[in-house]
């Protein structure tokens, strides 16, 4: 299997009509023990408590790495980068973390604040994917 087809195993199929719900839906995907998290939408005040939940149940089965998709994330608010740092405090010094994000809507806030420098941020899944499959 090529390194960028991936195939989701698990959907947050929550039947929420919140506006939380309705503004952000994340998917979980596992592959080589690692867990992908991707985040459709707005990463807000009002929606960081559904990735929150999602990074903690992703985290609980111990995988290997946790990355955490944003390129179909439209808007990164504080709350959202606090969430950011706190799956990288969940998930680390036992495994992996990176994020990717390729959209100034989204790299933006993080070069801003410096996290640039302290997450690792991947252009596109395959990059992070490759980065943190090697042993």
């Amino acid at each position: 299997m090529k390194a960028d087809s991936f195939e989701p195993v698990v959907v947050d199929d929550d039947r929420d009509e919140s506006p939380a719900g309705r503004a952000l839906a994340v998917i979980s995907t596992q592959r080589d023990q690692l867990t992908i998290l991707t985040a459709h939408g707005s990463l807000d005040l009002l929606t960081v408590p559904r990735l929150g939940a999602a990074v903690l149940e992703a985290v609980s089965e111990q995988p290997r790495g946790l990355i955490i998709d944003l390129t179909a994330t439209d808007f990164l608010a504080s709350s959202g980068i606090a969430a950011l740092l706190a799956a990288h405090a969940a998930i680390t010094p036992g495994g992996r973390f990176g994020v990717v994000a390729e959209h100034p809507a989204i790299t933006r806030p993080l070069q801003l604040s410096g996290l640039d420098r302290t997450l690792c941020v991947y252009p596109t899944l395959t990059d992070a994917f490759a980065v943190m499959t090697r042993s």
